[in-house]
């Protein structure tokens, strides 16, 4: 009689395989073992299409196993295959790739491709496609480290870093700015090549050399200011505005600003009166 579709379990007919039935049912009991928990390792060496081995009675096919690891090293692409059945598979890549792509779906159906070696996959397959479960899924969860080693992309919902106000800082790091841009949750402030900014938004050039400003402004809207400075005003200085158009006061000094790609110096004095 011929074998299930899925399992490959070798069904009975009536009144056949007198005195071995009880063989028979411990191979069907071991390919529903392996379905479960079941463990084997799979070689993709060379290229082309590779598919799972399965066996009429027995336990030694591939098809039946729950999990998989992929090992070899890849002279081309390859397609790894199963059968057209609905099923699914815990799968850890540990193959070389040599620049070569692996995908794994059902014979004569849609693949997914496998892109990192040394990761581990969780794939459904209805029969006609495969689906990599764990890059379309709702909500997640993490308690302890999220980390991830190829790219990252947010795309069609809200970002939101620290939902429940917590004492957490958010960093992220340039080529050699350990700082680039930081979030500073103890005093709720932002830096900019600064670790701990003193100011709402604290920005640093962290090179002697770096021959680059801290700040350059580009408005392309030439009939609007640069920048909109909003305070309260006073006739004195006792307000972060004033008022007052005296000069009499002492010049402290001046600060160098470029305009156009010249320098040009902003005259700075003791008060505002």
């Amino acid at each position: 009689m011929a074998d299930s579709t899925i399992l490959n379990l070798d069904l009975q007919a009536t009144g056949a395989n007198a005195g071995t039935w009880g063989t028979k049912t411990n191979d069907n009991l071991e390919k529903i073992e392996n379905a479960i928990k079941g463990y084997t390792t799979v070689n993709v060496t060379g290229s082309g299409t590779i598919a799972l081995t399965t066996a009429s009675g027995g336990t030694g096919d591939q098809q039946s196993r729950a999990s998989l690891k992929l090992i070899g090293t890849l002279a081309g692409g390859v397609a790894l295959q199963c059968e057209a059945n609905p099923n699914w598979y815990f799968i850890h890549d540990s193959s070389t790739r040599a620049g070569h792509a692996l995908t794994f779906g059902p014979a004569g159906g849609a693949a997914v491709t496998l892109p990192y070696t040394n990761t581990k996959y969780l794939i459904y397959t209805d029969g006609s496609s495969a689906f990599d479960i764990l890059t379309n899924v709702g909500n997640i969860s993490s308690g302890g480290t999220l980390s991830a080693t190829g790219d990252i992309s947010f795309d069609g919902g809200t970002f939101t870093f620290n939902q429940t106000g917590a004492d957490l800082d958010a960093r992220f790091e340039g080529s050699g700015d350990i700082n680039l841009l930081r979030t500073e949750g103890t005093n709720d402030r932002v830096g900019i090549g600064i670790a701990a900014p003193l100011a709402k938004l604290g920005i640093t050039q962290t090179s002697s050399t770096g021959a680059v400003p801290c700040i350059e402004l580009e408005q392309l809207d030439q009939d609007f200011a640069f920048t909109n400075y909003k305070g309260t005003t006073a006739a004195g200085s006792t307000k972060s505005i004033s008022t007052s158009t005296a000069s009499a006061a002492a010049k402290f000094g001046a600060v160098r600003i470029r305009i156009n790609g010249t320098d040009k110096w902003i005259r700075v004095y003791d008060s505002a009166v």
